[in-house]
């Protein structure tokens, strides 16, 4: 009689050889993480990613039937709305012992990634298929559980990054702007005599003129005037827009609720013969979502000595990620799946993922 769990084992060794290519390749130079990387995060992003997408929510799930559904997208995004309340505290809990604002949205959104950004499609969509002896059904759960983070948790880290950028242009201008001006040296030495008081108002004056700093207190994490400007709206707005996986889960929407998803569903009932290609194009790159990503995960492990050590994250903080993703989210989403009255197979693929 085989072990129960061989098969999740077996993913696991297949998920960790596969980084371990990756990080050799980096470190034989057969392919340098600085070229390798970039380019497979945007094959990944704008092209794997939106196939997987569309093959799972527009033809594989059945939005207008499986309610379950619906109940287990909700409880991702009310974890996920939690983890956002808990790095706003933590945020301005460091503000408080500062008293001032140094850490604003930018270090919100960090925080928030590291609390609640899942792999639910590279790592969960392979670990849920072993368990459940079913690779439609680890799509299924993976990439529902990625909706919340595409619906939710994207666009907010976009609006907190793009802030964080506006900030730190407007602190170098202001910092830029009250560099004191070095007097060039006169041509020929002459004597002026300059009224003591005269230079005093002078200086004040001019020391009045110049931005003094950020004077927010420090539950502040806003500056309202940069969020004024149209021109940050109009760039979010087109970020948003244009996001390939965006459009690739409005359209999958649109095939699943609109029914026109079943038609392309093959082999069934409601398949039509000569579409056939549609669905199994989709499939074979999405198929390749995780291995390239985790190939260049171990490429991006390696390229990480390169580092100072001033660049790296803290032996500490790291600890306190993992446990937070280990056994806090898991717990909190225990109590999620039973107050969202999830069936066992979508709770367990819930607090698994």
């Amino acid at each position: 009689m085989t072990w129960a769990y061989l098969p999740v084992l077996n993913k696991l060794i297949q998920i960790i050889v596969t980084i371990l290519i990756g990080y050799c390749s980096e470190v034989f130079g057969i392919i340098p993480a600085a070229l390798f990387v970039p380019q497979a995060v945007q094959l990944v992003f704008k092209i794997l990613l939106p196939s997987l997408i569309l093959k799972g929510v527009g033809i594989g799930i059945d939005f207008y039937t499986e309610r379950n559904i619906w109940a287990f997208i909700v409880a991702f995004l009310v974890l996920r709305a939690i983890a956002l309340v808990i790095a706003f505290c933590t945020v301005l809990c460091l503000n408080w012992k500062a008293k001032k604002p140094i850490n604003g949205l930018g270090d919100v959104a960090v925080l928030w990634l590291s609390f609640t950004w899942i792999s639910t499609v590279i790592l969960g969509v392979p670990i849920c298929s072993a368990i459940f002896g079913k690779p439609s059904l680890g799509i299924k759960f993976g990439l529902m559980a990625g909706v919340s983070s595409f619906i939710f948790q994207l666009p907010l880290q976009l609006i907190f990054f793009e802030y964080n950028v506006i900030e730190q242009r407007w602190t170098r201008e202001v910092l830029h702007t009250a560099q004191p001006i070095v007097p060039t040296p006169m041509k020929h030495s002459t004597m002026i005599t300059v009224d003591v008081e005269e230079t005093s108002d002078q200086s004040t004056h001019h020391s009045d003129e110049v931005p003094s700093g950020d004077q927010r207190r420090w539950y502040s994490l806003v500056n309202f005037e940069h969020l004024s400007q149209a021109a940050v709206w109009l760039d979010i707005f087109k970020r948003l827009s244009t996001n390939p996986i965006l459009i690739a889960l409005f359209v999958g929407f649109v095939l699943s609720l609109s029914t026109a998803g079943k038609y392309l569903r093959c082999p069934s009932d409601t398949c039509i013969a000569g579409l056939e290609w549609i669905g199994d194009t989709l499939g074979w790159l999405g198929e390749c979502v995780s291995p390239l990503s985790l190939l260049a995960m171990g490429s991006w492990m390696h390229s990480q000595h390169y580092l100072s050590s001033s660049q790296r994250i803290h032996v500490s903080k790291l600890c306190l990620f993992m446990v937070f993703k280990l056994i806090a989210i898991p717990l909190l989403m225990v109590g999620l799946a039973k107050c969202m009255k999830l069936n066992d197979e979508a709770g367990r693929a819930a607090i698994l993922i």
